[in-house]
């Protein structure tokens, strides 16, 4: 029934309905109309289906409670559940003196197949794409389960990741802290370090991809391409690195710890004397040195690199071998030219026959 009423067009039933009380007579249209009412009825309840769907598919499952985590998984999993409530606690511990995490809870939601991540999150173009995702300002935190994917993934560092997005949420004003930036700290910080990270920008760089600094952030929240998207990534984690190198552990975090009350930029300046557009441009102008290196691996072979590499050993060895023969050969100059033998010295008698050969020897 709910199918069939579908099909019909909103205008046809309020023709029917009008028709029926024009029928009825004028007694009649006081009378509220079955068809008209049946429909609106049918109307509102379709309406609440896509949110009643998300919520069976969000709450269905067991718990696993541990303030502040609240793990949420399908039956069967149980031991995947304190796995994973395991490497929440070590990292919230690891950065409780940077990000405290609050008495709010945090709620994580391990999900076993596509669909329920899917809309659990949301998420339908770019599903395939990413591993988890944090609504960092609710404390909600969604990861797909191990084996989910068919490419194996860092799941402990795909939790430690969205975790670092909560409590970057709960200790800055999310508004003011950059969307690459947020990101970058995540990979950061989170330990999803990525190393194939250098390697793309640096093909980024030699193919001019660089994205704009004013396009960045919209290519992380909604990126025109699959390759955009892992760009987009690439570029925070490399300009994160950067700012770091830059300002040292400590200014970075002074940094994020000003967002609180101030922009961005403004932090930025304060901070570095830089505006964010000149320190795009300063991490851009730095990039030849990952060129070079990439450069050498470009082949898909690590050969080049390990040529090089034994060439640089070889020399650093052989001049080092130098140095040490120079420094002996003035060493016994020195012996030769002016030092008295140890006997004469002291002042005492020609040694015995035996330390004679000992030092002539």
């Amino acid at each position: 029934m709910v199918e069939e009423m579908s099909a019909v067009k909103p205008s046809f039933v309020l023709h029917l309905c009008f028709q029926r009380r024009e029928t009825q007579g004028p007694s009649a249209a006081a009378t509220p109309c079955p068809c008209y009412n049946g429909y609106m009825r049918i109307r509102r309840i379709s309406c609440l289906l896509p949110l009643i769907a998300l919520l069976c598919v969000v709450t269905a499952g067991e718990r696993l409670v541990e303030a502040p985590f609240v793990i949420e998984f399908d039956p069967g999993r149980d031991a995947l559940a304190r796995r994973s409530l395991a490497v929440l606690q070590e990292a919230r511990a690891e950065v409780a003196k940077r990000l405290p995490c609050g008495d709010a809870p945090v709620r994580v939601v391990i999900c076993s197949t596509m669909a329920s991540f899917e809309r659990s999150t949301r998420l339908r173009s770019r599903g395939h794409l990413v591993e988890g995702v944090a609504r960092s300002e609710q404390g909600v935190i969604v990861v797909k389960a191990p084996g989910l994917r068919r490419q194996a993934f860092d799941y402990a560092g795909t939790l430690r990741h969205e975790l670092i997005h909560v409590l970057l949420a709960r200790n800055t004003d999310v508004s003011a802290l950059p969307r690459w930036l947020n990101e970058g700290l995540a990979m950061t910080v989170g330990g999803d370090y990525r190393w194939e990270s250098m390697f793309r920008v640096a093909r980024m760089h030699l193919g001019g991809r660089i994205i704009p600094y004013r396009e960045l952030n919209l290519e992380l929240a909604a990126p025109h391409t699959d390759l955009a998207f892992g760009d987009a990534y690439a570029q925070s984690l490399s300009m994160t690195r950067f700012l770091r190198d830059r300002i040292g552990e400590e200014g970075l975090w002074q940094l994020v710890g000003a967002l609180r009350t101030t922009t961005f930029s403004r932090a930025l300046e304060d901070k570095t004397g830089l505006t964010p557009w000149q320190l795009h441009e300063a991490w851009e102008h730095s990039l030849w040195k990952v060129a070079v290196v990439s450069s050498l691996v470009s082949g898909c072979s690590l050969f080049p690199l390990g040529a090089l590499l034994l060439t640089m050993a070889y020399w650093r060895k052989r001049r080092r071998g130098q140095r040490i023969l120079a420094r002996w050969e003035e060493e016994e100059a020195e012996a030769d030219d002016g030092c008295l033998l140890a006997h004469e010295l002291e002042g005492r008698e020609p040694p015995h026959a035996w330390e004679a050969d000992y030092e002539e020897e």
